[in-house]
C-alpha cells in the first residue's frame, strides 16, 4: 500500500508538472509570443543546466579522485570480538559518487535564477554603450551586463570549491589519509596534492574576486562625500585590492608548492601576509589616506570625484538634456496676466477621491462592479483638445451574489466589466456634480460642442483589467445569457479574448490538472469553441511575456481606442550597476542608478492582445533586450495614431527625476560638497486635513515662452526646512515633443510662497474660515483637492477646488474655487469669479477680465470684504516681522496702504 501510495503521489506532481509546463506553452501560443517562450526558456534553463553539469562534474571527479587516492571505499564492522573490513565493489561506489553528483549539480543549477540566462544573452548581443568611465576606461557595456556575471561567478567559484575541500577533507579524515599525531598534521601524499590543487583554485578564484572589487568600487564607493567614488577609493581602496588579488595569487601558488613538494611554509607564510596585508591595506590604509590627506582638504581632493558623480547621475537618471530656465517673477499680477485665465482651463479640478466617491454612487449600478481609480486624459474635440477623465467600470467577483462556479467563470455579465465614465476634467454641472460625457450600463455618448471625440464605447466589454481575476472560459454555453441582464449586446464568437481554445480533451484535462477543477472536465456548458482565459490582470499578463526586464511602478491608464478599452502600462529598464551614480528608489525594495521609460505597452480591454512599442530607441539597455529577444518588442511607430496620441510623461518616473534633482541640481562642487541648497518636495493636504509631499499633476496650460498650450507634468520644489517655492519641474506628454524637461529656477530673493504656505494664507482667511466652519457646524464634509501650480504671465497662480459633502459617503459636489497668487486669497462659486475678485483684491480699479468665453460681470466687493484683505496682509507682515523677512514686511505693508487708500476712494457697495 505504501508503494501504491508513493506511485500514486508520484504520477500526481509529475503530472502538474507536465500540465503546467504544456499550458505555458498553449498560453504563450495564444498571445502570440512563443517565440520569446522558447527563447527565454532555453536561455534560462540551458544556462542552469550547464552550470549544473559543470558543478555536478567538479564533484563527481573530485570524488572520484578520493576514492582512488584511498584505493577503495571500504567499511568496518564487528563480529564478536574481530574487526571485519570489507571493500566496497567499485561499481557500488561509482553509482553513489554519480547519485551524490547528481544531487550536488542539480542543487546548484537551482540556485542559478533564470534571469541570469538571459543576462548571458544579452551580454552576447549587447552593443558598446559608447561611454567609459573615466578612472578605469572600461566601457559602460562591462559594468552594466559583465560585472554582474563576474561577481555571482566568484561567489559561485568560492562556494563550490570551499564544500569540495570540505568534502575531501571529511573523506582524507574518515579513513586516516588525513590526521593529527605527534603533534603534527600528517597526511599522504596523494590527499595532500588533492587537496593543494582545490586550495589553489579557491585562492585563485578569490583573487578573482578581488580583482572584480575594483570595479564594485565604482559603484559601492564609500567616499566621506555622499559615499560616492572618491579620492581615497580612487588612491587607496583601488590600491587595496590591487594588493590583494596578488598576495592571494601567491597563496594559490603557495598551495600547489605545498602539495607537490610538500614545503607547508610558503603556504603559511603567503597565507599569513594575506591576512595581515589586507588589514593593513584594506583598512589601516584608506583610514589614514581620508584622515591626513583628504578630510584637511576634503574639497579640493573631492572636487573630480563630485562632478563625475554629478555627470554619470545625471545620465543615469536621463537629466542630462534638462533645459534650466530662470522665471522673472514678479509679485503683483497685473489685469492682463490674470485675463489669461484660460490658462486654468486646461487643468482638472476635481479630485481623484471625490470622483471614485461619485462614480460608485452613481455609476456602479450593480454590486458586481467596482471603479479602481481616474486617470486624466485629453482627447481631440472640435476646438481643440479637451482634458477629460476616464474610469473603468470593471467586475468586482466578490460582489456577485451566487457564488457558483458558472458565475464565476463562466456567465458573461460576471466575468467582464462594462465601459466606463468619461466626464470633463475641467468643468461641472451646475448642482456641482461631473459633466459626464460617457455613462450608463451599457455606456451611452452624450454628443455637445464642447465633447471630445472619440470616446464612444462601442465594444465596452472589459475581460482584461486591473483588477486581479480569475479564469473565464468565453464563448461558452452561457455565455449567451449575458444578453439583457445589464443591457449589453451579446456577439457570440466575436472579439473574444485571446485565449486557449478547449477543443480537445487532452487540453480539458491538462487544465483541470493545472487549476485543479474538474469542472472543466466534466462541465456540459464548455464546449470546442470556448476558450479558456486567464492572467486577466494586466501587469500578471505583461510580466509572464516578458520575465524581469521591466519593472513597473505606476498602475496601467485606460485610453478609449476604436470603442474599446485599451490600457497602457509603463515599462521601465533599469539597472543598480551604472557606475559613479547615486542610488535611489524606482519602487519599495528596488534601488537603481539607471533607469529609462523606455517601453510602452498596450493591452486590448478586450481581446487581451498585448503589445511593446518602444520609446526610447537610444537605450542601450533596451537595445540589448531587443536583440536578444526579437519577437517581443516593435517600433513605436507600429503603435496606432489614436493610442500615440495618448501616450504621457509616466508621474513616477518624474517622481524620481525630481527626487535625483535634491541634490543634484547643484552645477558645481562647492555647491554640492556644502549641500547648502539642498531642494526637498512641499507639503500639501490631503483632504484639506494631513499633510502629505505635493504629488506631480497633469495639465493642459502654456509654459511662459511657449505659443501653444502642452499636456504637462508638473513638480515643484522648496528647500529643505522651508517651505517657499524655489523650482518649478514640467515634462512634456505632447507627441511631437515627447519627454521634454524644463527646469524654472524661481528666484530665491523674491521669498516666493509654496504650497503650503498658501495653503496656510487660505485656512487663515477670515471669509474662508468663517465658511468652512459654517459648513462643518451644519454637519458637512469640506474637502480641498490638489493645489495647482500654474504660471501665468510673470506671476504664478494657484487654485484649490473645494468640496462639500452632505454626510459621510455622501457624494461631494464642488462648490467653490480658491485662487490666491501667494499673498492674497479669494473664493468664489465659479473659477473665473474667483480669479476676478482676486484681481480686485490686488486692484480694486480693475476693470471685469475678458475671459475665453466672454466677460464676467460680478459685482463690486461688499465693503465687509475690505478688512479681512486688510487683516491677511496684516498677518503677512507680522510673519514676515517675526521670520526677518523685513523686504517681505515692507511689500506687506506697502500694499496695506495702498488698500486702506482705495477703501476710502474707491467704489463699494
Amino acid at each position: 500500500m505504501v508503494t501504491i501510495g508513493i506511485g500514486l503521489l508520484t504520477i500526481s506532481m509529475l503530472g502538474r508538472i507536465a500540465a503546467q509546463a504544456y499550458i505555458e506553452i498553449l498560453w504563450f501560443n495564444s498571445v502570440g509570443y512563443s517565440s520569446v517562450f522558447w527563447t527565454r526558456f532555453f536561455w534560462e534553463w540551458g544556462v542552469q543546466l550547464i552550470g549544473g553539469v559543470l558543478v555536478g562534474a567538479a564533484f563527481f571527479f573530485n570524488l572520484r579522485v578520493i576514492a582512488r587516492a584511498l584505493g577503495g571505499i571500504r567499511i568496518k564492522r564487528r563480529v564478536g570480538d574481530l574487526v571485519i573490513s570489507e571493500q566496497i565493489p567499485e561499481n557500488y561506489v561509482v553509482w553513489g559518487i554519480g547519485v551524490f553528483s547528481v544531487l550536488g549539480g542539480a542543487w546548484f543549477a537551482a540556485s542559478i535564477p533564470g534571469s541570469m540566462g538571459l543576462d548571458v544573452l544579452f551580454l552576447l548581443n549587447a552593443p558598446e554603450w559608447g561611454v567609459t568611465d573615466p578612472f578605469l576606461g572600461r566601457d559602460l557595456k562591462f559594468f552594466v551586463l559583465l560585472l554582474p556575471l563576474l561577481r555571482a561567478a566568484a561567489v559561485a567559484g568560492l562556494v563550490v570549491s570551499f564544500l569540495i575541500f570540505t568534502l575531501a577533507a571529511a573523506g582524507y579524515a574518515g579513513t586516516g589519509a588525513l590526521q593529527w599525531g605527534q603533534g603534527q598534521l600528517l597526511i599522504e601524499d596523494r590527499p595532500r596534492k588533492h587537496l593543494g590543487v582545490i586550495a589553489a583554485v579557491f585562492f585563485a578564484v578569490l583573487a578573482g574576486q578581488f580583482y572584480v572589487f575594483r570595479y564594485v568600487l565604482l559603484l559601492n564607493g564609500s567616499s566621506g562625500v555622499q559615499g560616492i567614488f572618491g579620492f581615497t577609493d580612487a588612491g587607496a581602496r583601488m590600491l587595496a585590492y590591487n594588493v590583494l588579488t596578488l598576495l592571494a595569487l601567491a597563496v594559490s601558488a603557495a598551495a600547489l608548492w605545498t602539495a607537490f613538494k610538500n614545503r607547508l611554509v610558503p603556504l603559511m607564510v603567503t597565507f599569513g601576509l594575506l591576512i595581515t596585508g589586507g588589514l593593513a591595506v584594506g583598512q589601516v590604509y584608506p583610514s589614514f589616506v581620508q584622515r591626513f590627506r583628504v578630510e584637511p582638504n576634503e574639497l579640493e581632493r573631492e572636487s573630480e570625484y563630485i562632478l563625475e558623480n554629478m555627470r554619470f547621475t545625471k545620465m543615469g537618471f536621463d537629466l542630462t538634456d534638462l533645459e534650466r530656465r530662470e522665471f522673472d517673477y514678479e509679485r503683483t499680477p497685473n489685469v492682463d496676466w490674470l485675463a489669461a485665465a484660460a490658462q486654468f482651463e486646461g487643468l482638472p479640478i476635481w479630485s481623484p477621491q471625490a470622483l471614485l466617491t461619485t462614480y460608485r454612487q452613481l455609476e456602479a449600478r450593480y454590486p458586481y462592479y467596482e471603479f479602481s481609480g481616474v486617470t486624466v486624459d485629453r482627447y481631440e474635440g472640435l476646438d481643440g483638445l479637451v482634458p477629460v477623465t476616464v474610469a473603468v467600470r470593471e467586475v468586482l467577483p466578490r460582489g456577485i451574489q451566487d457564488q457558483n462556479w458558472q458565475n464565476l467563470h463562466l456567465r458573461d455579465e460576471y466575468i467582464r466589466g462594462m465601459g466606463g465614465v468619461v466626464s470633463a476634467a475641467t468643468a461641472r454641472t451646475p448642482e456641482g456634480r461631473p459633466s459626464m460625457f460617457v455613462s450608463g450600463i451599457p455606456p451611452e455618448f452624450s454628443a455637445s460642442d464642447d465633447a471630445p471625440l472619440g470616446v464612444n464605447l462601442t465594444r465596452p466589454e472589459v475581460y482584461i483589467g486591473i483588477r486581479p481575476q480569475q479564469y473565464a472560459i468565453v464563448n461558452s454555453v452561457a455565455t449567451g445569457d449575458a444578453a439583457g441582464v445589464d443591457g449589453g449586446e451579446q456577439q457570440p464568437g466575436v472579439d473574444f479574448p485571446e485565449g486557449i481554445q478547449l477543443d480537445s480533451p487532452l487540453r480539458r484535462l491538462a487544465l483541470a490538472w493545472r487549476f485543479r477543477d474538474w469542472n472543466l472536465l466534466i462541465s456540459g456548458e464548455v464546449n470546442r469553441s470556448s476558450r479558456f482565459v486567464f492572467r486577466r490582470d494586466v501587469l500578471d499578463r505583461v510580466t509572464r511575456i516578458s520575465g524581469q526586464l521591466l519593472r513597473f511602478p505606476e498602475a496601467p491608464y485606460p485610453v478609449i481606442h476604436e470603442g474599446r478599452i485599451v490600457w497602457i502600462l509603463e515599462g521601465f529598464t533599469w539597472t543598480s550597476s551604472f557606475p559613479l551614480s547615486t542610488l535611489q528608489d524606482l519602487e519599495a525594495g528596488r534601488a537603481v542608478r539607471y533607469v529609462r521609460n523606455s517601453v510602452k505597452i498596450t493591452i486590448d480591454g478586450v481581446t487581451g492582445e498585448v503589445n511593446f512599442y518602444i520609446v526610447d530607441d537610444v537605450d542601450p539597455l533596451l537595445q540589448a533586450y531587443a536583440e536578444g529577444l526579437p519577437g517581443l518588442f516593435r517600433p513605436l511607430s507600429d503603435m496606432p495614431g489614436g493610442l500615440r496620441d495618448h501616450i504621457r510623461y509616466p508621474r513616477s518616473m518624474l517622481s524620481l527625476q525630481a527626487r535625483v534633482l535634491y541634490q543634484y541640481h547643484q552645477e558645481t562642487s562647492p555647491l554640492f560638497h556644502g549641500q547648502q541648497d539642498v531642494w526637498t518636495l512641499p507639503q500639501e493636504l490631503a483632504q484639506g486635513t494631513t499633510p502629505v509631499p505635493y504629488q506631480p499633476e497633469y495639465g493642459l496650460y502654456r509654459l511662459p515662452g511657449e505659443e501653444e498650450s502642452d499636456f504637462l507634468l508638473t513638480s515643484v520644489f522648496v528647500p529643505r526646512g522651508r517651505q517657499n517655492l524655489t523650482a518649478i519641474l514640467t515634462a512634456s506628454s505632447d507627441p511631437d515633443r515627447y519627454g521634454e524637461l524644463v527646469l524654472f529656477d524661481v528666484p530665491v530673493e523674491d521669498q516666493v510662497p509654496g504650497p503650503r504656505q498658501v495653503e496656510a494664507l487660505i485656512e487663515q482667511d477670515p471669509v474662508i474660515s468663517q465658511q468652512f466652519s459654517l459648513w462643518r457646524t451644519g454637519g458637512s464634509q469640506v474637502w480641498t483637492g490638489h493645489l495647482h501650480l500654474v504660471p501665468v504671465g510673470r506671476t504664478l497662480l494657484y487654485m484649490e477646488p473645494v468640496f462639500l459633502a452632505a454626510e459621510e459617503d455622501a457624494i461631494p459636489d464642488l462648490t467653490r474655487f480658491v485662487v490666491s497668487d501667494g499673498y492674497r486669497v479669494a473664493m468664489e462659486e465659479t473659477l473665473q469669479e474667483s480669479i476676478q475678485a482676486l484681481a480686485r483684491i490686488a486692484d480694486a480699479s480693475a476693470p471685469d477680465l475678458i475671459f475665453a468665453d466672454g466677460p464676467v460681470d460680478l459685482p463690486s466687493l461688499d465693503t465687509d470684504q475690505w478688512p479681512a484683505e486688510a487683516l491677511a496682509l496684516l498677518e503677512v507682515a507680522d510673519g514676515a516681522l517675526r521670520t526677518g523677512d523685513f523686504q517681505g514686511f515692507g511689500d506687506a505693508l506697502d500694499e496695506l496702504r495702498a488698500l486702506l487708500e482705495r477703501l476710502s476712494t474707491g467704489p463699494t457697495n
